[in-house]
């Protein structure tokens, strides 16, 4: 069944190739900071992807470019598969009911539960229709639905459930090899899920190499998978006797190929979200001494199943003296400007530095230099070094 993709042997986490897939994302009407976390961080960064366009009924006539990152990027949004078909007809020679085989569609949205609505269902169809290969990152998989592996079978093109987890027999279980590793952890925190955990680190690991601080990144989720992570695991899709384990395991093979001055661990959701707590791995099985912490100061309620309101954010200095009491210390905090005006930022910023005596960093804002020094501090006390 050559339709069906062996993900053994496209492992997105080990691809190493200057050969970039070319690819539109399917937001389904959802295009903003919060459902669209995977859309934003592909058009941010992809070493794996080339973003011809998105496609989304709600935003197009924009430059998907100008919504994330405030500046044209050269990316449309369109507003239907068709309308990416019409753009692009000269340049891949596309005739009525032709294909495009070479293109991948990626689901750019994460859903309540991971399910693949209606409408969503619908542009994956019409995809596969033009012989397109879809990326799915969501819980509910393509190869499970029997006509979406129909079409895919009638088009010749591919299914990526890069979610789909590895059989039991394949998972790494945690043995303390840990101990062994010579570079030190810094765990990318946050008080709760999607305020921005990973776009944070992959901006301080690329400071990071700039400073001649040789910097790695284990990924654990799919939007890190996505844009090309060589290292890592897809966190909420494994086993949990398994988690510890694939994350030590991640480390391990970070440190004896790449030799790094730190490695850089992208957190899950949050260590007391009631809808799926995490974070403890990071400090107690991967024995990351460090943590960042990224805050969103609007957000009052979890994000649990999209109702907000049902379940308070505990204050931020009881979140540090929670990650104290695991056995780590808080170096910086980084602030999350959703729902602020830049005043309200600034003062938010002094606010929290005043009452938490932690450097606090605007990282879309100002950007990451304000944090080096302390990095380097953290190296220093950990290795003797810099």
């Amino acid at each position: 069944m050559k339709y069906l993709v062996n993900l053994k042997k496209i492992n997105l986490f080990s691809l190493n190739t200057p050969l970039k897939k070319s690819a539109i994302i399917l937001t389904s009407g959802l295009f903003n900071a919060r459902n669209a976390k995977t859309a934003f961080g592909l058009i941010r960064r992809s070493e794996y992807y080339k973003i011809l366009a998105i496609i989304d009924k709600n935003a197009s006539g924009n430059d998907a470019g100008e919504l994330v990152e405030g500046k044209k990027l050269g990316i449309p949004i369109l507003g239907s598969i068709k309308d990416f078909i019409d753009y692009h007809s000269s340049k891949f020679h596309i005739v009525h009911g032709g294909s495009v085989s070479g293109i991948y569609a990626i689901i750019g949205v994460a859903t309540s539960g991971g399910i693949i609505p209606r409408d969503l269902r619908m542009e994956i169809l019409e995809a596969l229709s033009y012989g397109m290969n879809i990326v799915n990152g969501l819980h509910h998989y393509l190869t499970d639905d029997s006509e979406i592996v129909q079409k895919a079978k009638k088009n010749q093109a591919k299914l990526l459930d890069i979610r789909k987890p590895k059989k039991a027999k394949d998972q790494k279980f945690w043995t303390g090899e840990i101990f062994n590793v010579k570079a030190p952890r810094l765990a990318l925190l946050g008080t709760d899920c999607n305020i921005g955990k990973r776009t944070t680190g992959i901006w301080l690991r690329d400071l990071c190499r700039s400073h001649g601080i040789r910097t790695e990144m284990v990924c654990t989720g799919q939007t890190g998978k996505m844009q090309g992570s060589r290292y890592g695991f897809i966190l909420d899709s494994t086993l949990n006797d398994f988690v510890s384990g694939e994350l030590e395991s991640a480390i391990i093979n970070c440190d004896k190929r790449e030799k790094p001055d730190l490695i850089l661990l992208e957190g899950q959701s949050s260590l007391r979200n009631p809808s799926g707590p995490c974070g403890s791995e990071f400090i107690c099985s991967a024995l990351a001494k460090g943590v960042i912490l990224q805050y969103a100061p609007k957000q009052n309620y979890f994000l649990v199943d999209n109702k907000r309101k049902l379940f308070p954010i505990p204050p931020i200095e009881e979140e540090i003296e929670l990650i104290r009491l695991y056995g780590a210390k808080t170096i910086v905090v980084t602030l999350n400007s959703l729902d602020l005006s830049i005043k309200e930022l600034y003062a938010e910023q002094k606010k929290l530095e005043n009452l938490l005596g932690v450097p606090v960093v605007c990282p879309r804002e100002d950007g990451m230099e304000k944090i080096i020094p302390f990095v380097k501090d953290y190296l220093k006390a950990h290795t003797g070094k810099i």
